[in-house]
């Protein structure tokens, strides 16, 4: 083998090296570019996600105290017409007597 024939195989080993490693870098830059935005894609969808069950769950006890308090003033008014009908029953038993 004459130099010239050494050099031309180590150029063309080299250049397929170098070709190998620009498509290994470029595989592993555009992997870590999609696992980047498949990331940043999750964490924004889980945080909408509890977002939403946060807003839900804050919707349920709103109404579950406006219904707790709808409630309590009918039982109330229940218990002031039992309250009074009581009182003209014993009024009306006293009177009699």
């Amino acid at each position: 083998m004459t130099v010239k024939n050494i050099e031309e195989t180590a150029h063309k080993t080299y250049s397929s090296a170098q070709e190998m490693v620009g498509k290994s870098v470029k595989a592993w830059t555009e992997l870590i570019a999609v696992s980047t935005d498949m990331a940043y894609e999750m964490v924004l969808k889980n945080w909408n996600y509890s977002r939403s069950i946060r807003s839900s769950a804050e919707q349920a006890i709103e109404d579950a105290l406006n219904t707790q308090a709808r409630f309590a003033r009918e039982m109330m008014g229940v218990w002031k017409d039992y309250a009074e009908s009581v009182s003209d029953i014993i009024g009306r038993t006293a009177r009699k007597e």
